[in-house]
C-alpha cells in the first residue's frame, strides 16, 4: 500500500491501537489502571473481591455487596511510564533510503509517559440498591519517533485519549448473591503522524501526513457476586464491546498535487470481554486472591475508511490485522497486617493479539509478564478516609518487527518495559 494512503488508513483506527503500545497495560490497546488497590495484587480477584468502589469498573455487582454503605466518592491517579527500544538489524548501508551516515536513526524510543486520572462515587438508593458512577481512561497512550527515524513512513507520533462514563445500578438479591448492571458512553480521541515520501530516490525529501479523529459510542457491563461461603467470593462480569464510527481529518504538510486536506469515515470494533475471579481467605490475615479475564480482540480484524476528497489515495482502503482473542491470568494475595495497614502483591501473564506478521511500531506488543506490589492504609485520624497505593513492573518479551516496508524495508527489535504507580483516595460521607 502507498504509505499515504496506509497512514491515512491507519489514522482513524489508532483510537483503539494507542494503548497497545502501552496498554497497561494489559496487551494491544488496553489500559488495566483502573483501580490503585487492583494494581497492587496484578488484577487479581477484580470480579471478586469487593474491596472498594474501584472494582465496579470490572464488576457492577460489587455495587450490590456494599449496600448499605452510605455515600462516597473515590480519586485514582496513575502514572504510566512505557520504555520501548527499537534497534534496526545491520548497519546503515543496508539502509539506503535512510539520511544520515550515522546508526542514530537506525534505533528509536516511542514510549511517553503518561497520568490517568479515574473518579468513582456511589450512594444507596435503598437498603439493598446502591448505585454508582465511574468516569475511567480504559484506552489511551502517546508515542513519539523522531521525525528522521528509519520507521518514520509508518509512524511518527500516536496520541490517544478515550473517556468512558458508565452509571451503575448493584443488587444484593440476599445474603449470597448480588448482581449489577451498566451502561457506558465512550469519547475517543486521537492525532498521529507519520512521513510520507515525495521522491523515494531522494530521502531528505519527505512530506509530513497528520491525521486526527473522534466519536462517541455505547456500550453495557454487567456481573454477578456470589458468596460460596464467609471466606470464598466468585465473580464473573462481562463487559460488551463497542463499535465506533470514527471522523477524521488528515493534512499534508506539503502539497503533492491534489490539495493538502481531506476527511474520512471508519467503523471500528473494540472487543467484548468476560472476566472470573475468585477470593478465598486462607485465615485472619491472608486472602488469596486469582482472575482470569478473556479478551475477543478477534473482533479487531479490519479497517476499511471512506475518504471525502482525493489528495494522493483512493476513495477506500482496507487492511487486515488478524489479530487473535487473549487471556490475562493473575494470581496474588492481600495480608491484613493490622486495622489501619493491608499489604498486597501478585504476578500476572498477559498475552499480546498480535504477531510478527502484524506488528507495527504504533503498537510494538508482545507478551508480558507482571510483578505488583501495593497497599491500603486506613488513618486513625480520619476514620472516613481510606488511601490505596500500588506499584507494577511489567516485561515485554522482544518484539521482532519489519518497518518502512515500502522503502526498501527494515527488520529490528523491540526491548521494552512498563511501570506503574498508581494511588488513590477514597473518602465516605
Amino acid at each position: 500500500m502507498h504509505p499515504t494512503r496506509r497512514a491515512v488508513y491507519l489514522a482513524p483506527c489508532l483510537l483503539a491501537l494507542g494503548g497497545a503500545a502501552t496498554s497497561a497495560h494489559g496487551a494491544a490497546f488496553q489500559l488495566q489502571e483502573q483501580s490503585a488497590s487492583l494494581l497492587g495484587s496484578a488484577f487479581a480477584g477484580r470480579s471478586a473481591d469487593a474491596h472498594d468502589i474501584s472494582h465496579t469498573f470490572f464488576n457492577p455487582a460489587t455495587l450490590g455487596v456494599h449496600a448499605g454503605r452510605g455515600a462516597e466518592a473515590e480519586l485514582v491517579l496513575s502514572y504510566i511510564d512505557p520504555t520501548f527500544d527499537f534497534e534496526a538489524d545491520g548497519e546503515p548501508a543496508d539502509y539506503p533510503n535512510v539520511p544520515g551516515s550515522d546508526t542514530g536513526q537506525l534505533s528509536a524510543s516511542g514510549g511517553e509517559s503518561a497520568l490517568a486520572p479515574v473518579f468513582y462515587a456511589g450512594f444507596d438508593l435503598a437498603p439493598d440498591l446502591r448505585a454508582g458512577l465511574g468516569i475511567n481512561v480504559p484506552y489511551g497512550l502517546e508515542t513519539d519517533y523522531p521525525e528522521d527515524w528509519v520507521g518514520r513512513y509508518d509512524a511518527v507520533n500516536t496520541d490517544l485519549v478515550t473517556v468512558d462514563i458508565n452509571p451503575q445500578l448493584g443488587w444484593r438479591v440476599d445474603e449470597r448473591l448480588s448482581v449489577g448492571f451498566g451502561v457506558s458512553a465512550q469519547y475517543a480521541d486521537a492525532t498521529l503522524s507519520q512521513m510520507v515520501s515525495n521522491n523515494p530516490s531522494d530521502p531528505n525529501d519527505d512530506n509530513k501526513l497528520s491525521v486526527e479523529g473522534d466519536d462517541w459510542s455505547y456500550g453495557f457491563n454487567l456481573g454477578a457476586h456470589y458468596a460460596v461461603t464467609e471466606a470464598t467470593q466468585l465473580g464473573i462480569a462481562y463487559r460488551h464491546g463497542m463499535s465506533h464510527t470514527l471522523s477524521g481529518d488528515a493534512e499534508l504538510s506539503e502539497d503533492l498535487g491534489l490539495g493538502t486536506e481531506t476527511g474520512g469515515e471508519a467503523d471500528l470494533d473494540i472487543p467484548a470481554s468476560l472476566n472470573l475471579g475468585v477470593s478465598h481467605r486462607l485465615d485472619r490475615r491472608w486472602t488469596l486472591l486469582a482472575d482470569a479475564t478473556w479478551t475477543q480482540w478477534s473482533d479487531f480484524d479490519e479497517l476499511a475508511i471512506q475518504f471525502d476528497e482525493d489528495i494522493g489515495f483512493g476513495p477506500e482502503e482496507s487492511d487486515d490485522y488478524d489479530w487473535d482473542d487473549t487471556w490475562l491470568l493473575s494470581l496474588g494475595t492481600r495480608f491484613d497486617l493490622n486495622e489501619r495497614w493491608d499489604l498486597r502483591a501478585g504476578v500476572a501473564y498477559d498475552q499480546t493479539p498480535t504477531g510478527d506478521s502484524n506488528r507495527t511500531p504504533r503498537i510494538p506488543d508482545e507478551d508480558r509478564t507482571w510483578l505488583a506490589v501495593g497497599g491500603s492504609w486506613y488513618p486513625a485520624a480520619a476514620e472516613q478516609l481510606s488511601v490505596d497505593f500500588g506499584y507494577t513492573y511489567i516485561w515485554l518479551d522482544d518484539a521482532e518487527i519489519e518497518v518502512a516496508d515500502d522503502f526498501g524495508g527494515v527488520t529490528g527489535e523491540y526491548e521494552s518495559n512498563v511501570q506503574i504507580f498508581a494511588a488513590s483516595a477514597n473518602w465516605r460521607f
